[in-house]
């Protein structure tokens, strides 16, 4: 088991990293614990989330009782900073304003001044040199199609914790403010039977493809001297990436036809997540009922009754645009429909809990612009939403408006497809049929398929085994992923998959430097 170590004024940031660490490890092998619980239960490995100064003690003596792996995210208490040879040093005076990013102008992209930038040492927990800035824009101030979020200097749970420096031999990155190292971000401190990586954020990467070095060093950093835990694949068995798409119809249905054509070329299954109001117009249903009986190869999502900001502000607007555009989408198809997409992407606690009581299964979305906690590093449960409903972000922009004018127009997307492959993290992209009024960028439709043609040649040629999904099926994945279960016993694990419930796709555990196939009951080895 992990223990997930937090105070009461830290149980916001605790409740998003306990599930964050769910989403990687399952919900059985993740559990809260209490200050006393390490001395108690003493669990082997421990994630402790922005811990008082006086609980320090406490996890200095936990930690020597050896062997031990700690997960620190956010201040390190002084009793742990003498051992790990942890300074502090003052705030750069120019943090607050370079941790904000210009807006992107069209066909460009902005990024902050301060940037995270990682080390070779990192390397040691599968990371790479990476160059991650505080905030990133590819549209306006609302989409980073990298996917991560943002990392503030504002006190917050999403902002860094403190200034301070660790030795070069122990750090793995650090945060640069026009080209010149400030202070240190991340550290791995090895002893002889004892671990730490620490992270210098509350919440640490919980929503950045950087939380692929917080699983590697759960599941299998020093494997033949430290306790490991088996860790749950994003990707399923026998592929080596997964990719997913979708047309956002605000506007127009029918318009998708064309590249819906192009995707039936490619071989790609497609997905529409469809605003009813365009249900009123007769002409626009005949593509939804096509689309579904297209052998597996088509979805449909609700995306909003009325497309309003927010899900019109409130639980209970949030609740009536859920049931109506189900029911709308039920009468023109004869399917229930069970997935939404959030209109411009926002996703506020109150709209997840009113589409989970309105029965949808799991909601898409996540922007850098707004609600934090729900850009996630891995899609499935969320803190504080009932089992069986499933998230995932995908920021990914696929429009013409983000294509560079400069260079390869596709470089931010390749960018972001390459993240994704490197950190096993499944990948959604998403564009917008045209309209009367609005074409997205794109100069016309011809430019907007050769545009998607190129990207999907790119994925095929990066990835060796890729798997293409639609929309439904990758949240049918991880909603499958969910509630799957990782038992431990008599010194080892077993996982668990969940029965009566069809598997759309097999799982794999990563353990000990291993990765396989998962059998369900059967004993990782």
């Amino acid at each position: 088991m992990i223990g997930v170590l937090f105070a009461d004024a830290s149980a916001v940031a605790g409740q998003y990293v306990l599930a964050a660490v769910r989403r990687s490890v399952s919900v059985t092998q993740a559990q809260p614990i209490s200050r006393s619980a390490l001395r108690s239960i003493a669990p082997a490995v421990v994630v402790a989330i922005d811990v008082p100064e006086e609980w320090g003690a406490d996890l200095f003596e936990w930690l020597s009782a050896q062997p031990r792996k700690l997960v620190l995210f956010g201040r390190v208490p002084s009793a742990l900073a003498r051992d790990l040879n942890y300074e502090t040093v003052d705030w750069p005076a120019e943090l607050e304003a370079d941790s904000r990013s210009e807006a992107a102008p069209s066909r460009e992209a902005r990024e902050s001044h301060a940037v995270v930038r990682y080390t070779h040492l990192v390397e040691a927990l599968g990371g790479q040199t990476w160059d991650r800035p505080f905030e990133r824009f590819d549209f306006t101030d609302e989409w980073n199609n990298l996917g991560y979020g943002r990392i503030r200097h504002d006190g917050s749970i999403w902002a860094v914790a403190q200034a301070g420096q660790v030795a070069s031999d122990a750090e793995l990155a650090s945060v640069h403010v026009a080209g010149g190292r400030r202070f240190s971000y991340a550290a791995l401190w090895d002893a002889d039977a004892a671990s730490v990586l620490w992270i210098n954020r509350p919440v640490g990467p919980c929503d950045s493809f950087e939380w692929r070095i917080v699983e590697n060093f759960l599941s299998g950093y020093r494997a033949q001297a430290l306790p490991c835990q088996p860790v749950l694949s994003e990707i399923p068995w026998g592929f080596d990436a997964a990719i997913t798409s979708r047309l956002d119809c605000d506007e127009s249905v029918e318009a998708a036809r064309p590249l819906w054509q192009a995707y039936q070329r490619l071989g790609v299954p497609f997905t529409l997540a469809v605003h009813t109001q365009n249900l009123i117009r007769p002409e626009e249903h005949a593509i939804l009922w096509e689309l579904l009986v297209d052998q597996g190869q088509g979805a449909v999502l609700s995306h909003t009754a009325t497309h309003a900001p927010n899900w019109g502000g409130s639980y209970e607007a949030a609740l009536e645009e859920g049931r109506q555009s189900a029911q709308a989408l039920q009468i023109v198809t004869g399917n229930p429909v069970r997935y939404a997409v959030s209109p411009f992407h926002q996703s506020p606690p109150y709209a997840l809990r009113a589409l989970a009581d309105a029965g949808y299964e799991g909601c898409v979305g996540g922007i850098i612009r707004n609600d934090p906690e729900f850009v996630l590093a891995r899609g499935g449960a969320l803190a504080g939403l009932p089992e069986g409903f499933v998230g995932h972000s995908q920021q990914c922009m696929l429009h013409g408006d983000c294509m560079l004018a400069v260079g390869d127009p596709l470089a931010v997307f390749k960018r972001a497809f390459d993240l994704a492959y490197d950190t096993q993290t499944l990948f959604g992209y998403l564009d917008h049929p045209f309209s009367p009024r609005y074409q997205y960028g794109w100069p016309d439709e011809a430019a907007r398929i050769e545009a998607h043609e190129q990207f999907i040649e790119y994925i095929r040629s990066r990835a060796q085994m890729p798997v293409f999904m639609t929309e439904a099926g990758a949240l049918d994945f991880l909603k499958f992923k969910s509630q799957t279960q990782v038992i431990e016993e008599d010194g080892g694990f077993r996982v668990l998959v969940p029965t009566g419930m069809a598997a759309p796709y097999s799982l794999g555990v990563e353990f000990r430097g291993a990765y396989e196939q998962v059998e369900s009951g059967e004993r990782l080895q």
